[in-house]
This record gives structure tokens, C-alpha cells and sequence, in this order.
């Protein structure tokens, strides 16, 4: 539902105006709604809204009755209270006591009302039934019931139902709170402190490494020293073949430690960043913030990793535009979740980079990235620095452009080229907004360039 204006709600506050004049309830039964309302709000737990809701009629009109409820797992109906008893402790071997309708009826012992949900909550917590029906509320009574006091009660048993929904949306985000957490402190014990070990793994494989350089070296050092000795030359030759067999093998396995060693770096980064403990504590991203060389310690090891897929995708990488900015730039940042945004961007380019035929005429997929220094913008004396990454293809719409960073929104053309969420580039700008920084993509001729800025430190200045 999106945001109502305040005309779109005097008019709705209006519209109720009239339908309780309309209602003409009785003193009595408007004092019913408004005690049920208070104490309602009294508690989250669902017991005491139960007992609320046999107690209210009790007490205002003498009335007996029976609260049933949908039991979300088992999808029974279950007796959860009466005004005589109180709360029922065994609800299973009650379960199918009455049924479940979707319009008030006369049952055995008095009129049976069905329970609805709110229907604004029902994208949040969906449930099965008729019409979105909760449960019954089954007023006993043996004399004949009237027509104004039935139409209250199923008033009234539709207040039970909000309250129902609202309080078991809270009971679920509870048990989900909990989960979490539980969730959280498995990840830290099973996955972030295992992955550690990983690290000793890699120094054990740099140690063999060397170990088996200093036999090539050992190997090589016999060669010289004893070809003069050698009577057989098949023998001779063998030996160097197996020496320069050996020296390939410690070449490719220390590249493989390299790539294992970037990729284990990569990896750990963003599941220390993302796992975090405060973030689930809290709600939101926390940051830890720390001096951050972009050019070293991000950039360049994406581009590592990305390099080779983007050319496998015929993606040139255009450095043109890779100046001393860049090697300048070290600001306080939580280096690992803006890692994670240069590799929201860097993923998108290898998605979505389409041909273009350039001003020479040439057909290119490119993309590029640039910094820059830009005084003054969020006022004056505090200057920020804007990265950006430009890939080619069609240009966005400006209305298309504005809305690109918006949760769960795709652009017409990312929709067509490749399945996705609409979750990378709202990160983006979640991640950039809490270190004080502001998101944008500019259509252009031959593409579309995504940026962000971020704040620097004031006494810092650079001079071009």
C-alpha cells in the first residue's frame, strides 16, 4: 500500500463518521468496544487478548462464549477460551467441536461469528481459511438473539480479529528475532571461525611450496655440478627433464596458492562484513570504519577477479581513465561492505554491458571507472569523491535512471537480458547513505554511468 495523502484520509476518517452513525450503536455496547480496545493494547500475549475477548461480553451484556482459533500449523480449529473456564489448556483433542464459516450462523447453543484478519497484514503473515477467517467467536445463548445484536457481535468479533492478527504478526517476528540470532551465533561458530582455519591451510601450502623449490634447486645444483660425471646421457637427460618438469609444477602451484589465497580474501572480507553480529543486534549496517586505499585494497584486487570473466564476455576494460586520483584516495570507510559495492557495480557491468558502435564507427563493449575530487559538495569545506563505473549499452530514461536504486526495481532493459532481484544496486545505496554518502546514474550517449559519493575528511586537501 503506498502513502495516503491527508485528503485520501480525511475522506477515509469521514466514510467511518458515517457508518457509526449509520451503526447507531447502544451506550453500553460503543463502552464494550472502547474497554476491549484498552486493554487489548495492554499486552502482546495472545492468552490475554483471549481472555479479553469471552470477558468483555460477560461483563457487559451477561453473555457466555467460546473463542476458537485457527492453529497456523495444524490449519485445525481449536477452543482456545471460554467466559466459563478460562483458557483450555488440551486444544487438540477440541479441535472439531464446530466448524468454520465464512458468514455468522446459529450453531447448537447460540450464534457462531467468523474472526477475520486485517487484510493490510496479510502480505505480511498470509493464512489459510476462508477469506482470510482466523477463527470463530460463538456466542451461547438461549434466547433469540436481535438483529442490532448480532450486528455487533460480528462487530465485535471482527475487533478480536485485528488484534488477533496484530498480536500473532508480533509472535512471529519474535520466534523470527529468535531464530535469527540463534542463526547468527551458528554462522559466527560453524562458518566464520572454521573459515580461519583456511588461512593455516594456505601457509602450510606456501611452506611445501618452498620446500619443494629448494629440491628443484637441490636437482639443479646436481645438474651442474655433476654433468662431467654423467657416463649415461639418457640418464643426463631425463634428470633435466624432470627438473624442468619440477619447475613448471612449483610455478602453476604457486599461481593456484595466489588465486586461492585472493579468493580466500575475497570470501572472508565480506562474511566477516555481512555476518556481522551488530548488524543483526541492531537492525541496520554497523560500521567499522578504518583507512581504506581504494586503488589498492579494492579496486585493483576486483579487477583480478573480474578481468578475465569480462573478457570471456568480449567486456574490454577501458584504463584511461586511471589517474593519480586514485592512488591519493584513503578515506575512513567499512572497507568491507564498500568492497561489496564496487562489486554490486563491477557484476552489474558484466550483466548488463551491451555493444554500441563508438564515434569511429568500431563495435565495442566497454566499461570504465573514475574518480574524481569534488570541493565543496556536501558544503562548504567538505569536499567528497565521486567513483563511477560507465558501461555501454542503451541509456536509461531520466524516470527509469532516479528509480534504478530503489528496492526491488528493474529497469525495462535489465528485465529482458537476465533474471535478478533489484536487490545489488539498493545495497548500493544502503551501504553508501550510512557512511554519509549519495548514489546517482546519469544516462549518457554510448551508456550509463553509475556513481556514489562519499565524504572526505575536512583537513584533508588535495591540490590538482
Amino acid at each position: 500500500m503506498g502513502h495516503l495523502t491527508l485528503r485520501e484520509v480525511i475522506d477515509r476518517v469521514e466514510e467511518k463518521k458515517q457508518d457509526y452513525q449509520r451503526y447507531n450503536f447502544e451506550r453500553l455496547q460503543e463502552e464494550a468496544f472502547a474497554t476491549f480496545f484498552d486493554l487489548a493494547q495492554e499486552s502482546t500475549a495472545l492468552d490475554h487478548l483471549f481472555l479479553i475477548a469471552v470477558a468483555v461480553p460477560k461483563v457487559f451484556f451477561d453473555l457466555d462464549s467460546v473463542l476458537y482459533v485457527v492453529n497456523p500449523r495444524s490449519k485445525k480449529l481449536e477452543k482456545v477460551c471460554t467466559s466459563s473456564e478460562g483458557l483450555v489448556e488440551d486444544r487438540e483433542e477440541r479441535s472439531k467441536v464446530i466448524e468454520l464459516r465464512d458468514k455468522p450462523f446459529q450453531s447448537d447453543y447460540g450464534w457462531a461469528f467468523p474472526i477475520r484478519g486485517n487484510q493490510a497484514l496479510t502480505q505480511w503473515m498470509p493464512y489459510s481459511g476462508i477469506n482470510g477467517i482466523l477463527g470463530l467467536f460463538e456466542v451461547l445463548s438461549s434466547s433469540e438473539l436481535r438483529e442490532e445484536d448480532i450486528f455487533f457481535l460480528q462487530k465485535f468479533a471482527n475487533r478480536i480479529g485485528y488484534n488477533l492478527h496484530q498480536k500473532l504478526l508480533i509472535q512471529q517476528n519474535l520466534e523470527h528475532l529468535k531464530f535469527i540470532n540463534q542463526l547468527v551465533a551458528d554462522i559466527e561458530h560453524n562458518v566464520i571461525s572454521p573459515n580461519l582455519y583456511y588461512k593455516l591451510y594456505l601457509r602450510r601450502m606456501k611452506k611445501l611450496s618452498g620446500a619443494y623449490r629448494d629440491l628443484q634447486k637441490r636437482i639443479r645444483d646436481l645438474i651442474i655440478f655433476s654433468q662431467e660425471q654423467m657416463q649415461n646421457i639418457q640418464i643426463a637427460r631425463e634428470i633435466c627433464e624432470i627438473y624442468h618438469q619440477l619447475a613448471t609444477n612449483n610455478d602453476r602451484l604457486e599461481e593456484e596458492t595466489q588465486a586461492l589465497e585472493k579468493h580466500y580474501t575475497h570470501t572472508s572480507l565480506f562474511l566477516e562484513t555481512l555476518l556481522r553480529r551488530d548488524h543483526f543486534v541492531h537492525g541496520t549496517y554497523v560500521l567499522k570504519k578504518q583507512p581504506c586505499n581504494f586503488k589498492e585494497e579494492i579496486i585493483e584486487p576486483l579487477l583480478d577477479r573480474y578481468e578475465p570473466i569480462l573478457a570471456k564476455r568480449g567486456i574490454k576494460i577501458n584504463k584511461t581513465l586511471d589517474n593519480l586520483t586514485d592512488r591519493e584516495i584513503t578515506l575512513l570507510v567499512d572497507k568491507g561492505l564498500i568492497s561489496q559495492v564496487f562489486d554490486n557495480l563491477f557484476s552489474n557491468a558484466l550483466k548488463y554491458t551491451e555493444e554500441i558502435e563508438d564515434p569511429l564507427g568500431n563495435k565495442v563493449k566497454l566499461m570504465s571507472y573514475d574518480s574524481q575530487i569534488l570541493k565543496n559538495y556536501f558544503g562548504e569545506g567538505l569536499h567528497g569523491v565521486k567513483f563511477s563505473i560507465f558501461t555501454t549499452g542503451k541509456p536509461l530514461p531520466e524516470e527509469e535512471a532516479k528509480k534504478v536504486f530503489e528496492e526491488g526495481y528493474r529497469a525495462d532493459n535489465a528485465k529482458s537480458r537476465m533474471a535478478g532481484s533489484g536487490h545489488g544496486l539498493s545495497f548500493v545505496k544502503n551501504v553508501v547513505e550510512i557512511h554519509g554518502g549519495h548514489v546517482g546514474c546519469e544516462p549518457e550517449q554510448y551508456g550509463n554511468s553509475f556513481y556514489f559519493v562519499l565524504p572526505m575528511k575536512e583537513e584533508k586537501t588535495y591540490d590538482h
